[in-house]
């Protein structure tokens, strides 16, 4: 008999932060993204990163690369 398999958090800025998974380093660079004033607060930075991410990949797809 198989086990279920529990379902998998999306491996996203938003989905670490929220689940407290960040690396050290992950973290420090939403701290950097709010103390240089390109995002007023760490949910911001995750979800600019998270958004960043998609539009590359949906790019690298498009052009097939």
């Amino acid at each position: 008999m198989m086990k279920p398999t529990p379902p998998t958090q999306p491996d996203t800025w938003e989905a670490r932060l929220a689940n407290g998974t960040l690396t050290e380093a992950e973290w420090e660079l939403l701290r950097e993204m709010v103390d240089e004033g390109e995002v007023e607060t760490v949910e911001e930075a995750a979800r600019l990163l998270d958004f960043r991410d998609r539009e590359l990949n949906r790019a690298q797809s498009f052009y097939g690369f």
